[in-house]
């Protein structure tokens, strides 16, 4: 019968270690920086940056040499202006604005309106008498508050719709579609 036998493995020195830690422990030193007891010291770190930006611009001030210009200090209102386009009120307009009073029914009206289903920007509509020879249109339904003008397919006799918008300052103000009948050779 064989003897299974164990030796020990040969025995080292501590010297290996005993370098090791001295290896270590300086490193750890360097790396961390050393403790010289003071409790308030920052850490310091190995490398340090020292800027080398220093700014060119330097401003300047020229006094004025003009003895005419006087005191450019003198009180004034900031406020006015010679804008030749500046008015006392920002929203007065120009252009004389159209009376949104709506046409009523039975109002004759001029102008003519386009044979289409797609809106389109119609100015030569007025109002005249029924009586007149260029009365083309009478107003048979007023609808406010939309520019829908398919509103008007509920009145069986419409054969024209036209809206009209009136706007201030871009925004709308009122609207009215107009359910008219074609009068004379504008009837259908």
């Amino acid at each position: 019968m064989s003897e299974n036998r164990i030796t020990p493995a040969p025995r080292r020195g501590r010297l290996p270690a005993v370098a090791a830690v001295a290896l270590v422990v300086p490193l750890l030193a360097l790396v961390t920086g050393c403790d010289d007891g003071d409790d308030n010291a920052s850490p310091s770190y190995g490398s340090s940056y020292t800027s080398s930006y220093e700014p060119s611009y330097t401003p300047s001030y020229e006094a004025s040499t003009d003895t005419d210009a006087g005191d450019s200090y003198t009180s004034s209102d900031p406020y006015t202006t010679d804008d030749p386009y500046a008015t006392d009120d920002p929203y007065a307009s120009s252009e004389p604005t159209e009376d949104p009073s709506p046409y009523t029914s039975g109002t004759c009206l001029n102008g003519t309106l386009p044979d289409s289903t797609t809106a389109q920007a119609v100015d030569d509509i007025d109002e005249v008498d029924c009586s007149a020879a260029d009365a083309h249109y009478r107003v048979v339904e007023t609808i406010p508050l939309t520019s829908d003008m398919s509103r008007c397919e509920s009145n069986a006799q419409t054969q024209y719709a036209f809206s009209s918008r009136y706007t201030m300052n871009g925004n709308v103000i009122s609207e009215y579609v107009y359910c008219l009948i074609g009068l004379g050779s504008y009837a259908r």
